[in-house]
């Protein structure tokens, strides 16, 4: 249930929090001095397909960023940029880049306006920013849900920052419209409560948290209090049977297949399938559930043994990724096996992204493929306190 090529051993160097905070500086300073106002960032040749100045907050500059600013609003850097002149741009090239994607009608949190609309909010918060969020967020009510990445969710999830960030009350009517429309589509299928993700061409039951079952409960964790009685109980029932009939044991742990029902192993250990965003997600719920909290320790135990990701540094397919498990495992039982754990990913981490660093002659200016996604996790290592970036903070 392991292809150990996926993974690599960990490194031997000790947790260190000051060269974590070292690391957290070099990936800033880098990112700045590599900015042009007019390409933004070049892309990695690791991030296939992807285009120079790609303006996405998944692969691309709204990620960086949010994550540059983010980061300097934390305390986590010296450095510091005012990225407020270069938002019309941004927000322009975004909308041209969005429209040749695959959905271009939907309002979609990760590569199109509805992440942009919410960087510019967080930067520079008005009201004509704050209209486009929400008739971007709005809009997605009448479209088929798709996942986190591009659909619902996503829009869900934008209007809790924007709730936040703003305190109007139009994000919560918005939000308990769609939830309820989300919960409606949850159907029992012989694998448990599921959602039928209808994606690229393909209609399948995926699981993790980029595209799938987990992506989909995310907005309602994160929207826990303005749920009714009754969607939080089916929830709270839904959630513990669905990842019990989907587990596959072993003795390293528990994991879980990229689609629901596959009868052949799990091959992937890491954020967007898998174990890593399974636990990190879940770990999230706001209820008690004995069954639920031994299944979330195997995958804790899985991943650990699984070792740090040969992919890499990043959050979604990476080390870094893999790591948040821990720190949400830490943060639900107390326990300090997991944040000693998630410090030694930490330091793994750090020496792959100097590694790829050298050898591609070049950083990966992205916030969920790249290094600025490792530097909010190094912070979060420092800090012992998990806030998975656009999921749980904006």
């Amino acid at each position: 249930m392991l292809e150990t090529a996926r993974h690599v051993p960990l490194s031997d160097v000790p947790w260190s929090a000051e060269e974590a905070a070292r690391a957290i500086e070099e990936i800033v300073l880098d990112a700045l001095t590599h900015f042009e106002g007019e390409r933004f960032w070049p892309a990695h040749p690791l991030d296939d397909g992807v285009s120079d100045g790609n303006t996405s907050f998944y692969f691309g500059a709204a990620g960086v960023m949010w994550a540059l600013e983010y980061l300097g609003r934390m305390g986590a850097t010296e450095s510091s940029f005012d990225f407020r002149p270069f938002l019309p741009r941004l927000i322009q090239a975004n909308r041209a880049e969005f429209a040749k994607g695959p959905y271009s009608a939907h309002g979609s949190l990760l590569f199109g306006d509805l992440g942009t609309g919410l960087v510019a909010m967080r930067l520079s918060p008005t009201s004509a920013f704050a209209d486009v969020v929400y008739t971007r967020a709005e809009v997605n009510l009448r479209l088929p849900i798709r996942e986190l990445m591009w659909g619902m969710p996503g829009s869900m999830l934008a209007c809790a920052h924007m709730s936040e960030m703003t305190g109007e009350p139009r994000w919560r009517a918005v939000f308990e419209a769609q939830a309820a429309r989300l919960l409606e589509e949850l159907e029992e299928t012989p694998e448990g409560p599921l959602w039928t993700q209808d994606l690229y061409g393909n209609r399948q039951r995926w699981l993790g948290p980029v595209h799938g079952y987990a992506g989909n409960m995310i907005p309602l964790i994160r929207g826990w209090n303005w749920l009714t009685d009754n969607q939080r109980a089916r929830i709270a029932e839904a959630v513990p049977r669905t990842l019990a009939v989907n587990a596959r044991h072993s003795e390293l742990g528990a994991n879980w297949g990229a689609i629901a029902g596959r009868d052949s192993p799990p091959r992937l250990c890491q954020h967007c399938h898998g174990a890593p965003g399974i636990v990190t997600t879940f770990a999230e719920v706001p209820f008690a559930s004995p069954s639920l909290d031994a299944l979330l320790l195997a995958g804790g135990d899985f991943i650990w043994a699984a070792g740090p990701l040969a992919k890499g540094s990043n959050l979604c397919h990476g080390t870094g990724g893999n790591g948040y498990a821990f720190l949400k495992l830490y943060r639900r039982t107390g326990d300090a096996i997991w944040l000693d754990r998630a410090r030694a990913f930490a330091m793994t981490a750090i020496a792959q992204c100097r590694e790829a660093r050298d050898g591609f002659g070049q950083s990966r200016y992205a916030l969920w493929t790249g290094d600025v996604g490792l530097a909010i996790y190094l912070w979060d290592c420092l800090a012992a306190e998990p806030h998975f970036p656009t999921i749980d903070v904006f």
